[in-house]
């Protein structure tokens, strides 16, 4: 579940039409897209180790089902983070600037 959360979440972050280095492949596959991603700062630089996880483990889970709990909690962490960036983050900027700018004009 983790690794199809991340594929969803990241197909989103892929720039429309033609970039450098991108092609469909890349588009297609979780394991090329996450390293595009960074290298080209779609994603934070920061996530980058902890996301061999999902590659890694992602993998195993689905295809192999030899995940231990281990495995599971990187992917958890990996997965939180991600989505904590992308989505929580930027809308507790916008909520905070929103309530700057009624306290500035009251």
């Amino acid at each position: 579940m983790f690794r199809l959360c991340v594929d969803m979440t990241t197909k989103d972050k892929m720039p429309e039409g033609d970039a450098p280095g991108l092609n469909s492949k890349i588009r297609r596959d979780l394991g090329l897209r996450l390293p595009w991603l960074f290298d080209n700062r779609y994603l934070p630089e920061d996530l980058r180790d902890l996301s061999h996880c999902i590659k890694e483990d992602g993998n195993d889970g689905a295809h192999q089902g030899t995940l231990i709990e281990a495995d599971a909690l990187d992917l958890l962490d990996f997965t939180t983070a991600l989505l904590e960036r992308i989505y929580t983050q930027p809308e507790k900027v916008k909520l905070a600037a929103e309530r700057r700018a009624q306290r500035r004009s009251a």
